[in-house]
């Protein structure tokens, strides 16, 4: 499977930033010039107006307006279903159907054939064959934050695999009993190797509590906090909390950093500075 497209498309984006800013459609409306009615059309697809009525979104919106203006043209990253491979480690994606579409991620370390799976949203039998082409020893199993689609095949992974599970204990409640099966709770500095591989985690909280960020050489997987062109929902101060976290903690990474969200194409932190919307380069 592949991407073609955005997760999220050009009225996805107008709907998560009113929202998360919690504006109405009728006080969008009333600052662009643009009726409700049409601020409906908008977020269901069914209408892209031009330009100069995006610009007057992006500014009510507190949105990137050039960037905006390249969503709703239709950008996509360059690479965004291309694996990673160089002389330390790979990374390859799994597109799984968990109610929606969901990625799940191993990583290997190409010196010792260990590795680490990143979500495991369903479809184990998909995961764990990934896991198996790839000649991986799962030891970690890596959650970047506690939603059914991101943990549904969590029991029989690890039960599996025996590895380590790791996740923020903010998000706990969200991980009902599988919260038992959290061998390490994971918080903003966390450190692992897996293999000869060092990770890091940081927090990337809004989209949920404990969402995390992990980082390895060359590599970062953002979860739901960032997507190619866009970022998992949130509301109210969790929204800009998410956009303060991600900007400091993600897009502050070396821009050839490849990241890896959990939903959608694969992108890089240098296509998104330059094209998402959400974030200020």
């Amino acid at each position: 499977m592949a991407y073609n497209t955005l997760e999220d498309f050009f009225g996805d984006i107008v709907g998560k930033a009113r929202r998360g800013l919690g504006l109405t459609e009728a006080t969008l409306a009333d600052a662009t010039g643009l009726s409700a009615v049409d601020i409906g059309r908008i977020e269901a697809y069914e209408l892209t107006p031009d330009e100069g009525r995006i610009l007057a979104l992006a500014g009510a919106l507190q949105l990137d307006g050039k960037k905006l203006i390249g969503i709703a043209n239709g950008w996509v990253p360059e690479r965004g279903n291309s694996p990673h491979d160089d002389v330390r480690l790979s990374v390859e994606r799994t597109i799984l159907d968990a109610g929606m579409e969901v990625n799940a991620y191993a990583l290997k370390c190409k010196t010792t054939g260990e590795g680490a799976i990143v979500d495991a949203g369903g479809q184990a039998n998909r995961i764990l064959a990934l896991a198996e082409r790839m000649g991986l020893e799962v030891t970690h199993v890596l959650l970047t934050h506690g939603h059914g689609d991101h943990v549904g095949a969590l029991a029989e992974i690890a039960e599996t695999t025996g590895a380590r599970v790791c996740c923020c204990e903010r998000d706990f409640g969200l991980l009902g009993s599988l919260k038992e099966l959290v061998t390490d709770p994971v918080d903003d500095g966390w450190q692992t190797k897996v293999g000869r591989i060092a990770i890091d985690a940081v927090s990337l909280p809004g989209h949920t509590a404990g969402g995390i960020g992990y980082g390895a050489d060359g590599v970062f997987f953002s979860g739901d906090a960032l997507f190619a062109g866009s970022m998992g929902g949130a509301l109210g101060p969790a929204y800009n909390g998410q956009i303060r976290a991600v900007t400091n903690k993600a897009l502050s990474r070396d821009e050839k950093t490849r990241v890896f969200p959990g939903h959608g194409p694969t992108t890089s932190i240098g296509e998104e500075l330059a094209n998402n919307p959400f974030f200020a380069h």
